[in-house]
């Protein structure tokens, strides 16, 4: 029974937070999350000038700064698959003015237990540079971005 602890703990394993953005699926370390929020009103940030800098918004006493991904990964302009009440990934990590980081994205899923060394490469793309690589989980192709170098 020990051992098969032991090799469990050598497997690496790691919880990911999936999420969607349209017909695709995501995921980052969940350890790098601090909340996910429900978000009624986009409008502001959809109609920002540059999705990778949308805005900031309001969180109690902090202020989050929000990458709109699906305009930074599909288009510059507002999609007309975009859904009503998107999600607010709020990472753990801060800029310098010590506001966080956020995401909008279309629907956020339950967290998976990965190995890190089981994720395969991708081809290079613009967007393709914030990406780690991809993983199957549950039998389907998830990217697994890479929140430091979109934050960077």
């Amino acid at each position: 029974m020990a051992s098969a602890v032991n090799r469990e703990d050598r497997d690496d394993r790691v919880s990911v937070l999936t999420f969607d953005l349209e017909a695709e699926r995501y995921c980052v370390r969940a350890e790098s999350v601090a909340s996910v929020l429900g978000v009624t009103d986009d409008q502001p940030v959809a109609v920002a000038d540059d999705p990778w800098n949308a805005g900031t918004v309001s969180v109690g006493d902090d202020r989050v700064r929000v990458v709109d991904l699906p305009r930074a990964f599909n288009s510059s302009v507002r999609t007309t698959t975009r859904i009503d009440e998107p999600k607010l990934i709020v990472f753990t990590l801060t800029d310098d003015d010590g506001s966080y980081y956020g995401w909008l994205v279309d629907d956020v899923d339950v967290t998976r237990r990965v190995r890190p060394a089981e994720l395969q490469s991708t081809a290079t793309s613009a967007r393709m540079a914030h990406v780690k690589g991809s993983i199957e989980i549950d039998d389907e192709e998830v990217v697994w971005l890479d929140e430091r170098t979109i934050h960077g």
